[in-house]
């Protein structure tokens, strides 16, 4: 895919302008790996040659198959397979992938040089964290790295020193809730999408509704907006319409901390009745789960098939308190 020849045998040439295809994908927040019939220590060389490894991350670079590499990819990542694509120049390798994981888009590298121009590889919206996420997923192996050094998961969580910043929205944020409410699969409440011209009404003229965004900071750097929360509140009610987060932060407590801090939001505006909504989606049933461990608890369901829940009782658990809130 990379490269014309075979590298144990020291004959490789990289093939033309494949260089600029990962550039410009990698600038549109578009991950790239490795999944690699090859010896290690021999490929990384030529990628370090030709000044290209920083572009991958979690390469898998072995003898094992490559539907295998491809499973321990979206393992690593907490990537979904139907949002991977396999580019290889083998029509084997590619037959093998497309019967043994369906969901993974296949393409043949002698059509590498399209993909910029395929829809499949156009995210639509271009925002800071799109431009970092390569980036983002780095840090996050060097955080994995660092983990093992602790006794256990709380005392590395601890360290990390987590500063998570939750305000209302303006308007440079909407282009980033616009990308969670489209690439956010799992921990996303409903599975909605809302116009740009609802969004930026909204952050304009409130009326009753309210965009939360949630910035995290840690030793290991900006994480960027990893979360986001429509609201809608009036004297007496005060009900989470849309909830979503990163997948990129899940396992740190993050999602848990946002929700009890909306909800102390509410309690501090003197809403007597807290809710929330839900609709499955098939993928996220961590956020129905993650609303009945905060005390929500299911009240009725909609003819759309929309669950709203309702807080039960006055006692929250506790947020995290590895994470800091500013």
């Amino acid at each position: 895919t990379l490269w014309d020849g075979i590298c144990l045998e020291g004959n490789v040439t990289m093939r033309p302008a494949i260089r600029e295809v990962i550039s410009e994908l990698d600038q549109r927040g578009i991950l790239h790996s490795i999944a690699s019939r090859n010896e290690t220590e021999v490929a990384m060389q030529v990628l370090q040659a030709e000044r290209m490894t920083h572009f991958f991350v979690a390469p898998q670079i072995n003898w094992l198959p490559k539907t295998t590499n491809l499973r321990m990819i979206h393992k690593t990542l907490n990537i979904s397979l139907d949002a991977m694509a396999f580019v290889d120049d083998d029509p084997f390798e590619r037959d093998q992938v497309r019967f043994m994981l369906p969901d993974v888009l296949t393409i043949d590298a002698a059509d590498a040089g399209k993909l910029p121009e395929m829809p499949e590889f156009d995210p639509g919206y271009l925002t800071d964290e799109s431009k970092s996420r390569r980036r983002f997923y780095q840090a996050d192996a060097i955080r994995r790295e660092a983990e093992q050094q602790f006794a256990s998961r709380e005392q590395f969580l601890a360290s990390c020193n987590m500063k998570l910043m939750i305000r209302p929205i303006i308007t440079d944020d909407i282009p980033r809730v616009l990308e969670l409410m489209t690439r956010t699969h799992q921990l996303n409440t409903t599975g909605q999408f809302f116009e740009q011209t609802k969004l930026v009404q909204i952050a304009t003229e409130p009326n009753g509704e309210q965009i939360f965004v949630a910035e995290l900071r840690d030793k290991f750097g900006w994480n960027g907006i990893i979360g986001t929360a429509l609201v809608e509140a009036d004297p007496s009610a005060f009900t989470i319409i849309f909830f979503a987060m990163s997948c990129r932060i899940l396992g740190r407590g993050i999602e848990r901390a946002f929700l009890i801090n909306l909800v102390e939001k509410a309690r501090d505006r003197g809403c007597s009745k807290i809710m929330a909504m839900y609709r499955d989606t098939g993928r996220n049933s961590m956020m129905r789960a993650l609303y009945q461990m905060t005390g929500f608890r299911h009240a009725h369901t909609r003819a759309d098939q929309t669950m709203l829940f309702m807080l039960n009782g006055n006692n929250l658990p506790l947020k995290p308190p590895w994470v800091e809130i500013l």
